[in-house]
């Protein structure tokens, strides 16, 4: 289904990521501890090949979360705003708040240490490391 949606070219999709979340998955530690090896990196050459197929419509920025941070936020447009905060999630439709956590991603992307078009080459170096 999402995938379906993304490839019919309605909408794009801009996603932050922290590039520890990558590095942890490449490398099977943190969250990723005790995942087989091939499982986590088909995941990320699935990640990979979508981002190199779906760009520009689809755009992953990966930010350094030792100097930037965020809770996980969804922004639909300018009149909805989402912010997870563990088993809840926030919803924002005022459009000064919608506004400020547009705000915040646009910082995240300006602030990201591998930019969308490298992204799957970073991925794809990560897995020859951890090889």
């Amino acid at each position: 289904g999402q995938l379906k949606w993304l490839s019919s070219s309605v909408s794009d999709y801009e996603i932050a990521i922290p590039i520890h979340e990558i590095e942890a998955c490449a490398a099977g530690t943190a969250y990723y501890k005790g995942v087989e090896k091939n499982i986590r990196f088909e995941q990320l050459n699935f990640i990979a090949d979508q981002c190199d197929q779906m760009f520009p419509r689809l755009r992953i920025f990966l930010f350094d979360a030792h100097q930037v941070f965020s809770s996980p936020v969804t922004i639909f447009g300018p009149n909805l705003a989402v912010v997870y905060v563990g088993q809840c999630y926030l919803a924002f439709r005022e459009n000064e708040r919608v506004r400020s956590l547009s705000g915040h991603f646009d910082w995240l992307v300006r602030e990201a240490v591998v930019d969308a078009r490298y992204v799957p080459s970073y991925i794809r170096s990560l897995m020859e490391k951890c090889s």
